[in-house]
């Protein structure tokens, strides 16, 4: 009897001590999952405007101001005594970027972004909870941005009517200047035509430069130009016999646009000159593989994490690229989708010795006192191309607004690196680029147009940005 007592208690004891164990391993997943909601992921529930907290603290706090980089208002609230009224000066001119606030649509675009900060949400005092109140303003921190209102605003002008996207940036830092989508709405009336905009098959509140996709066409082939250099599938002296078409075989070809004839030319009249049987034929001697490094070098691959919502490039599976294909991702067709921004980014690198920036909209952050929370410190996104190289592209893109298909981009008394692009659209007629880089003032600038179904590149996309750089020039 007493070595069956012996057994049931070590019995016992084994599932005690089983229960106690059980129940350490769930204690330990309920603090680190509370850990990872209260640090980790903190800043996220504080800036989700579905958060109760938030929206009961917007309700008792004047919402911040949102400025531009010169201190203009874009974005302020007003107290009339029965409601606290969100006001955007500007109207449509900034609303994607700068996006829409309310009670009963939510936030978007740096609104959403910011929303923590324009709520004077103090991110140590709110892991206090309730004693948060004993400490809280009564008023937002202000949110000030890289955008200029000049440059915004001639951008929105050099658009005019047609749809399609600009963004503008500080080519050695990355700061956002100008980032405009066309078509727009008012955010001041956001909340009251909110099921219209919302079903809108002309996608409003869609911004354009972060999140349309597009065929890149021929803005793609600085890019190419220096993967193949890279790659050592052509020399800068080597020459090429370019036109009518490249020939792939099976009664497949690639055309020069207008069946033109170039002759035997090299890798700075194939850029002026914006060639599809020259780029078509480098993309087949990189093949899939070579045409995959070279996306992956320029970061079309890599997730970009900043202070505005991006999408990443749709990019094709290489490795099940027939040739006519791969020829076809070598002119900027194919199943390859790239966004504005991404462009803008592209080209900045050639302007900037190889570096991309990563690029930021949100300069700096301060309290209604004055004092600054937060200032922005730009960084390098990715080191894509070596110096030498990156000033040969350049040099290229500047040559092609001197003399090639960038006429139209020309502006007295500054230089103007630039690439056209005419892509294809399945849906419509063609979408027209232009990306380059320009010197204003003391200032280098990058940037990316794009105007859908508007046809060809050199003739619509490239005044845009002609009118932009003289706009700034004058402000200057």
């Amino acid at each position: 009897m007493q070595g069956r007592k012996i057994v049931r208690n070590n019995d016992i004891n084994r599932n005690m001590f089983r229960i106690v164990r059980v129940f350490i391993v769930l204690f330990i997943i309920l603090i680190g999952n509370l850990s990872y909601i209260q640090i980790v992921k903190s800043e996220w529930y504080d800036s989700n405007p579905l958060n109760p907290r938030i929206a009961n603290k917007e309700n008792s706090t004047l919402r911040g101001d949102i400025l531009d980089c010169n201190g203009k208002k874009i974005a302020y609230s007003e107290n009339t005594g029965k409601i606290v009224k969100r006001i955007y000066p500007y109207g449509m001119v900034f609303a994607q970027a700068v996006g829409y606030t309310g009670t009963s649509i939510g936030n978007s675009g740096i609104e959403q972004g910011e929303n923590a900060n324009l709520s004077g949400v103090n991110m140590l005092l709110h892991q206090l909870g309730p004693l948060e109140q004993l400490f809280a303003a009564d008023r937002g921190n202000n949110v000030k941005l890289t955008l200029d209102a000049v440059v915004q605003k001639a951008a929105w002008d050099a658009m005019g009517n047609k749809r399609g996207a600009v963004v503008v940036l500080d080519t050695n830092t990355g700061a956002v200047l100008a980032m405009v989508s066309k078509p727009s709405f008012d955010p001041n009336s956001a909340a009251k035509n909110w099921e219209s905009l919302r079903v809108d098959k002309l996608s409003p509140l869609l911004n354009r430069v972060t999140q349309g996709m597009y065929p890149p066409g021929s803005s793609i082939k600085p890019m190419m130009a220096d993967a193949a250099l890279q790659q050592n599938v052509i020399t800068p002296d080597e020459k090429i016999e370019c036109g009518p078409y490249y020939d792939l075989g099976n009664n497949q070809k690639i055309y020069e646009a207008d069946n033109a004839v170039y002759g035997n030319i090299d890798l700075e009249e194939g850029i002026i000159h914006s060639s599809n049987v020259m780029f078509a034929g480098l993309a087949v001697k990189m093949g899939e593989a070579g045409l995959k490094k070279a996306f992956d070098r320029f970061g079309f691959n890599d997730g970009l994490q900043t202070d505005f919502a991006v999408e990443s490039a749709h990019l094709p599976d290489f490795s099940k690229l027939n040739k006519g294909e791969i020829a076809q991702v070598g002119i900027g067709q194919a199943n390859l989708l790239v966004s504005p921004l991404q462009m803008a980014m592209l080209a900045e690198s050639f302007g900037n010795q190889g570096k991309m920036m990563k690029p930021y909209m949100v300069e700096e952050v301060t309290s209604p006192n004055g004092g600054v929370l937060q200032k922005a410190s730009p960084s390098v996104f990715k080191e894509v191309t070596t110096p030498d190289r990156a000033d040969l592209i350049e040099s290229y893109m500047k040559n092609e607004v001197l003399r090639g298909t960038g006429r139209n981009a020309a502006v007295k008394g500054t230089v103007v690196a630039g690439k056209t692009g005419t892509a294809e659209n399945s849906l419509g007629a063609d979408h027209a680029w232009f990306i380059g880089t320009a010197q204003v003032g003391n200032k280098k600038i990058s940037f990316a147009v794009i105007l859908e179904n508007s046809g060809f590149g050199g003739s619509e996309a490239a005044p845009v940005i002609r009118d932009i750089i003289t706009t700034m020039l004058k402000e200057d």
